[in-house]
Parts: C-alpha cells; sequence; structure tokens
C-alpha cells in the first residue's frame, strides 16, 4: 500500500455555536488529485484553512506531512515546509509585476540562489502554468481574472510544495479558461506534486479527481472513487439535489 504524503485527522473547528469542520479525515498520496466537493457554506475553505492555519488554526485534529507533524507550525513554516495554497480569490502584489510577484516567494524558498537564478525559478514556474512571457512585466493589478489565477498559482509552486491546496481555481472564467485550468492542474500533477482540489465546477472536479471527498455541514458524508461517490444518495441530496446548478 502507498504511504500518504498528507495525512490529515480528526480536523474540527467551531466558530461560537457553529460547528463548521467536525472530525474531518483523509489521505492523500504523491501525485494524487484529491477533489472535496460540497454545497456552499459546507466547510470546504475552512478546511483548508485549518490545515494551512491561514487565517486561524483547526481546535482538534492533526496534519502530518510525509510523517512530519505539521499542525503545531506557524503559518509560514508550513507553507515553507512543503504545503503550498491557492484562495478563491486571486490573492497578489497588486502593485508588483507579474514576475516580481513570483519572485516574491521565490526570495522566500531559496534566499541563497543568485539574483539570475531566482528570475530562472520565477519564469519557470510561470511556463508550468502557462502564463505568457509577453505578460511578464504587467501589473498584477491590471490582469484579467484569468491570468491574476495562474500568477497566484505560480507563486504558490516557487514554494515547492509536496501538496498544493487549491481552492476553487476555476471560479469565474470563461468555457475555455476552465479548459486550460485543467490542463495547469493535470501539468501540476505532472512535476509529481499531490493536489487537494475544492471546485464547484463539478465537470473538472470529475475529470481530474482520483479521489473524491464531500463535505455537508462540516461533516464527511462520502469518499471513494468520484464515479461511486456521486451517486450516492446522501450526495444527490445534500449536494446535486438543490445546490448546484
Amino acid at each position: 500500500m502507498t504511504e500518504p504524503i498528507l495525512s490529515v485527522r480528526g480536523m474540527s473547528k467551531r466558530f461560537g455555536g457553529l460547528q463548521a469542520v467536525q472530525d474531518v479525515s483523509f489521505d492523500v498520496t504523491s501525485g494524487q488529485i484529491f477533489g472535496i466537493a460540497g454545497p456552499n457554506g459546507s466547510g470546504k475553505s475552512t478546511l483548508f484553512n485549518i490545515i494551512t492555519r491561514v487565517p486561524f488554526g483547526a481546535n482538534a485534529g492533526s496534519v502530518t506531512l510525509e510523517g512530519r507533524e505539521m499542525h503545531r507550525l506557524r503559518a509560514d513554516a508550513i507553507a515553507l515546509a512543503g504545503i503550498g495554497r491557492t484562495f478563491q480569490r486571486e490573492n497578489v502584489f497588486s502593485a508588483l509585476s507579474a514576475i516580481d510577484n513570483v519572485l516574491v516567494a521565490v526570495e522566500s524558498q531559496a534566499r541563497a540562489l543568485g539574483f539570475p537564478q531566482k528570475v530562472a525559478r520565477a519564469e519557470k514556474m510561470l511556463d508550468l502554468v502557462g502564463y505568457p512571457p509577453t505578460m511578464h512585466n504587467m501589473l498584477a493589478g491590471n490582469l484579467p481574472v484569468y491570468y491574476r489565477k495562474l500568477l497566484m498559482i505560480a507563486s504558490s509552486l516557487a514554494l515547492k510544495p509536496r501538496v498544493l491546496l487549491m481552492d476553487e481555481p476555476a471560479s469565474s472564467l470563461t468555457g475555455p479558461e476552465i479548459d486550460n485550468m485543467k490542463e495547469v492542474i493535470l501539468a501540476i500533477r505532472g512535476e509529481g506534486i499531490a493536489i487537494v482540489l475544492i471546485e464547484h465546477v463539478l465537470s473538472l472536479l470529475m475529470e481530474v479527481s482520483d479521489t473524491l471527498l464531500v463535505l455537508d455541514q462540516g461533516q464527511v458524508i462520502a469518499q471513494g472513487l468520484p464515479g461511486d461517490v456521486i451517486k450516492d444518495p446522501e450526495v444527490v441530496e445534500a449536494y446535486l439535489g438543490g445546490a448546484y446548478v
């Protein structure tokens, strides 16, 4: 049996009287795309928050990366240890150029490199996600949504993650852009990076995921092969029955 690269056990988060995430556990193996689905408010992004401790940690549970405990580390240490993350909104430095955004991440991960080597690494990450070289010097704040998303992903990859948590990368994109994003996700997996993918575009999630987990009201209601999970009656009622169009 393949040993997991990422193990999440019993993760829980409460806000006052609201149990946002309750006893969530799963394993991700190297190079796997692990999909997470669920209706709005089911706790998906909160789960990413407590795994990465951005902006808050869990009330209970543990996270290990290649056997090393992560849940007691600071958020920056978790990122540098190998758990990267992207966000629903395009989290970029608007006043910096595209390549300077990626260089900020390179500098955090590889301070000892010379400047030409840092630039080369930043360019490699931009190339990996399909970001056009002619747009390297454009201000990030002036970029369309799709390219800001690519830039955010490239910046996360510059930290050299072993696992990348991607939160709805296809949101607000057009049909052709969603197709392009699918290729980006597969290219990242092709680099040997495991991906945990939250996505409301169900067709994309089904096409790329090796395993699918479904949350409802903070709890896991199904987990397994995507084709089997999507037929689960509880999933159909909770997710497909009304919340997803």
